[in-house]
């Protein structure tokens, strides 16, 4: 597990995770110097466009000045929009900024862990990963404040089919940070062993007229994990639950 006062001393922190209890997000207004880059922002959309035709640019946020004080991860949000997220992904990610998103650790009665496959046509198609996706408006509550249960319950349902009514949510949060990566994991755990629980969730792709996944993927030990298709958030959440 990282340190969190690493995290809080120096805004950086080697690929590793914490929990917390409380995740305080607030949108608050940052001038964004790379956003100031539009005519190279649309020719690397354009770019992306023709390599994946299916792309939108919507509106996103990303987050800023991350700490984890007190049992709490705090940052600051920031409104932009996907193209500026794709391009700025293409210079490497260069902080202040980094990628923060809920995502779902869905688990088996025995404790496996399931994983959706992207299916193709998609920007990471092919790739097995906890259900996740970027934040947008959708996810901002009355307050101003990010809402990162209703963006990971949200995408859980969307990808698998399976809502809050079906699943136990387990207190807090876990936080895997990977470079400029934050995934912010909410753990889901299911009364039904891991074949079902797969069958129920490739019973729901198979209704859907465009899925985002293709197939899931049963986790079991950390011997399972696989670098080439797993991205490292994924796989950092997988070997912290797996190891236990």
């Amino acid at each position: 597990m990282i340190d969190s006062h690493r995290i809080a001393s120096y805004g950086q922190a080697v690929p590793g995770w914490v929990d917390v209890a409380a995740c305080r997000l607030p949108v608050e207004p940052f001038d964004w110097a790379i956003a100031r880059d539009g005519e190279m922002i649309d020719a690397h959309w354009q770019r992306c466009r023709a390599e994946t035709p299916g792309l939108f640019n919507g509106e996103t946020y990303l987050l800023r000045d991350l700490r984890i004080e007190d049992g709490a991860l705090s940052a600051s949000m920031f409104r932009t929009d996907f193209k500026s997220l794709l391009y700025w992904r293409s210079l490497g990610s260069p902080l202040p900024a980094r990628e923060a998103f809920g995502a779902a650790l869905l688990r088996s009665a025995e404790g496996h862990v399931l994983l959706g496959r992207q299916g193709p046509g998609q920007l990471h198609s092919g790739l097995i990963y906890p259900p996740s996706g970027v934040l947008c408006d959708a996810d901002i509550n009355g307050a101003g404040e990010t809402d990162i249960d209703a963006s990971a319950a949200r995408e859980l349902h969307e990808e698998t089919g399976l809502g809050p009514s079906a699943l136990q949510r387990m207190p807090g949060y876990r936080i895997a940070i990977t470079g400029a990566e934050v995934a912010i994991a909410i753990e889901w755990r299911s009364a039904l062993p891991a074949v079902e629980l797969r069958q129920r969730i490739l019973d729901f792709i198979a209704r859907e007229e465009a899925p985002e996944l293709d197939d899931v993927v049963i986790v079991t030990s950390i011997d399972a994990i696989d670098a080439e298709v797993m991205p490292a958030h994924a796989r950092l959440l997988l070997q912290s639950v797996l190891s236990a």
